[in-house]
C-alpha cells in the first residue's frame, strides 16, 4: 500500500495518550489493539517477543510497552486510564499473556511479534512497528506481509489458501458484495507467506473508511470460501486514510511558495494541507485542534499541581518551581519563567502515566504547550480568544512537523533525541513566531535554527524512565525555541534552509550507534549513578 502523507493530528500532535512514550507505550497499545481484533472471539493466550538487539528489549518493562500491549489486546486505546492497570486487568480475565526476547531479523528497532490463540484454540501471528510518535504498522499476518496503519476500517480474511490468482478473485467478489452495499473500497493487499502444503497460508485486506455491518459477514464468508475467518478491524487513528488522496505540499519550500502566492500565515496553509489530507473542511481542522488545545491545558493544570506518584525515581518538583517563580526567585528570563515550569509539569505528569498529548512524541510533550501557554499569558490574551489563538499557533507547529516527519523521523530508536525534543524545538520556534506576528519566512528559518541546535542530541534515559535526562530536555528545547525565534525574526538568518536540515537531522540520526537511541546501552544509562538508579527501579518493580 502506498504510504500517504503525513498527517498533523495522525503523525505529528497527537495521540492524546497515558504517558509516558508515544513509541513504547501508546505505539505498542494500538498494535494490541489491531492484532486483538484479528484473533476473533475471547483471547485466551497471547505470546509477545521482541528483538534482542532492538529497543523493546531493554526498554519495554521501564517504559510500559508490556502495560500498552495488554492494554490494547483488551480493546483499550492509548488514552484510556485503565492502561496503567492494564497487566493486572489481563491477568484477572484470565488471558496467559507472556514476554520473551530473543534473536530475530526485525525491519525497525520497535517490531513486536504476536502470536495469539482465542478460547476456541483457534490461533493468528502478527508482526507490529511502533515507528515513532505514536504511529504503528501492523506488517505480517500469519507470514503474509501486509499494511495496516490503524487508518482504515479493516476488512481481513484469514485462511483462504495462497493461490494468489484465486485470491484475486475471491477479493473481487468480496469487493462487489461491499459495493452493493454502498460500502467503497479504497485499494487492498493480497498476500502470502511463500509455504508449501499445510503451512501455506493466504491473507486478503480490503480497506474501507466505513465500518463493515455484522449482517454482510455472512455473506461475505460464503464470498471468501465458507471456512475462512472473516475480522472487522477498526480503526486507531483520528483522521482516516483515502486512496484519493491529495495534498498541496510536503516540503517547507513549496510551502513557502503557496504563502507567498496566498498572503497567507502557516497555520492557514496547515488548515488546508489537514483539510486535504483528511478529505474534511479547513474549519474542521481548528475544531479538531482546539480540543487537542484543552487536555494539553488540563495536563498542565495537573501537572502544577503535582497530586501523583512518577513511575521512576523523581518525585514531581513542578509546584515548587512554580511557587520560586511567583516569589521572583527564578533567575528572571521573562517568557522562560513559566515556560520552563510548564514543561516540567507536562513532562512528570507523562512519567506518571498521566494524560498528556505527544507533539511530536511523549518525551517531547512538554516542549508545545509550555511555548504556547505561556506566550498567550505574556501577550494578555483574551479569554475568548485564546483558544483560537493556541490552535493556529499548534497547526503552524503541526506542519513544521510534517516536513520533518515526510523526511526524518520522530522515532528517538532511528535518530536519538534530536528526532524528540529537536522536533519539538523546531516546531515551537515556529509557533512562537506565528504568534509575535512573523511572517512565513521567520517561521521557518527560526524552525531550521533550532534543528540544527539539536543535531547530534542523543536518547539515553536512565533506568528506562521518561525521567532523565528527558525532562531537563524539554526545558532545554523550550529556551532553544524561543531564542531561535527572536533571532530568526530580527536580522539573524540561519542560512540553510528548514527542507535541508530536516534532512541533515536525518543523516547525523542514522549516524549514532545504537547504543545511544533508545536502548538504554550508553551515554547517561552507563554511568555508575544511571547503573544504580536502573538497579534500585528494577528491585522496586520486583518486590511490588
Amino acid at each position: 500500500m502506498t504510504k500517504l502523507p503525513s498527517s498533523i493530528f495522525n503523525d505529528v500532535i497527537g495521540p492524546v495518550m497515558v504517558g509516558p512514550s508515544s513509541s513504547h507505550t501508546a505505539g505498542p497499545a494500538r498494535i494490541g489493539f489491531l492484532a486483538g481484533q484479528l484473533c476473533g472471539g475471547i483471547l485466551s493466550r497471547v505470546k509477545v517477543t521482541f528483538e534482542t538487539s532492538g529497543s523493546f528489549a531493554m526498554t519495554y518493562k521501564g517504559q510500559k510497552s508490556d502495560q500498552g500491549l495488554a492494554a490494547g489486546l483488551l480493546g483499550m486505546l492509548p488514552q484510556d486510564p485503565r492502561l496503567s492497570d492494564a497487566l493486572s486487568i489481563v491477568k484477572a480475565e484470565g488471558i496467559e499473556l507472556s514476554f520473551e526476547v530473543k534473536d530475530f531479523e526485525a525491519v525497525h528497532p520497535n517490531t513486536v511479534l504476536l502470536e495469539l490463540v482465542n478460547e476456541a484454540g483457534e490461533s493468528v501471528s502478527a508482526s507490529g512497528l511502533s515507528i515513532g510518535g505514536g504511529c504503528i504498522e501492523l506488517n505480517e499476518i500469519n507470514g503474509c506481509s501486509v499494511s495496516l496503519a490503524g487508518d482504515y476500517y479493516e476488512l481481513v480474511i484469514l485462511e483462504c489458501g495462497s493461490n494468489v490468482s484465486f485470491m484475486k478473485e475471491r477479493c473481487r467478489d468480496v469487493e462487489s458484495v461491499l459495493h452493493d452495499a454502498g460500502i467503497t473500497t479504497h485499494g487492498n493487499n493480497i498476500s502470502e507467506n511463500g509455504k508449501e502444503g499445510v503451512n501455506s497460508r493466504g491473507v486478503i485486506v480490503i480497506h474501507t473508511r466505513k465500518p463493515v455491518p455484522q449482517n454482510l459477514l455472512e455473506t461475505i464468508k460464503d464470498r471468501s470460501g465458507g471456512a475462512a475467518g472473516v475480522r472487522i478491524i477498526t480503526p486507531v487513528m483520528p483522521v482516516l486514510a483515502s486512496a484519493n488522496c491529495e495534498v498541496p505540499f510536503t516540503r517547507a519550500a513549496a510551502m513557502l511558495d503557496w504563502c507567498a502566492e496566498h498572503d497567507a500565515p502557516v497555520w492557514e496553509a496547515a488548515a488546508l494541507y489537514e483539510a486535504a489530507r483528511g478529505g474534511v473542511e479547513a474549519s474542521d481542522v481548528l475544531e479538531m485542534m482546539k480540543s487537542i488545545i484543552q487536555v494539553m491545558e488540563e495536563a498542565v493544570k495537573t501537572g502544577l499541581a503535582g497530586d501523583f506518584i512518577m513511575k521512576g525515581f523523581l518525585t514531581p518538583s513542578a509546584g515548587k518551581l512554580h511557587e520560586a517563580v511567583m516569589k521572583r526567585m527564578f533567575i528572571p528570563t521573562g517568557i522562560l519563567d513559566m515556560a520552563t515550569v510548564m514543561s516540567v509539569a507536562v513532562m512528570e505528569l507523562n512519567a506518571a502515566m498521566g494524560c498528556v498529548v505527544a507533539a511530536p512524541t511523549a518525551g517531547s510533550c512538554g516542549v508545545l504547550p509550555a511555548v504556547v501557554f505561556s506566550m498567550l499569558d505574556h501577550l494578555n490574551v483574551l479569554e475568548d480568544s485564546r483558544l483560537e489563538t493556541a490552535a493556529k499557533a499548534m497547526l503552524t507547529a503541526g506542519l513544521i512537523g510534517v516536513f520533518i516527519n515526510e523526511q526524518a523521523t520522530f522515532a528517538a530508536e532511528v535518530c536519538g533525541c534530536q528526532a524528540e525534543c529537536g522536533s519539538a524545538a523546531s516546531m515551537a520556534a515556529a509557533a512562537l513566531v506565528e504568534m509575535a506576528g512573523g511572517s512565513p519566512e521567520a517561521a521557518c528559518n527560526a524552525a531550521a535554527l533550532a534543528m540544527q541546535n539539536s543535531l547530534g542530541l542523543i536518547c539515553d534515559p536512565v533506568a528506562e524512565q521518561v525521567e532523565v535526562p528527558c525532562i531537563s530536555r524539554n526545558v532545554a528545547a523550550v529556551s532553544n525555541a524561543v531564542t531561535a525565534a527572536n533571532i530568526a525574526m530580527f536580522g539573524f538568518r540561519g542560512t540553510l534552509p528548514l527542507d535541508e536540515v530536516i534532512c541533515a537531522m536525518w543523516e547525523v540520526g542514522n549516524a549514532l550507534p545504537d547504543t545511544l537511541r533508545c536502548t538504554g546501552k550508553g551515554g547517561l544509562c552507563t554511568t555508575p549513578s544511571g547503573i544504580r538508579l536502573k538497579e534500585e527501579v528494577d528491585k522496586r518493580r520486583f518486590d511490588s
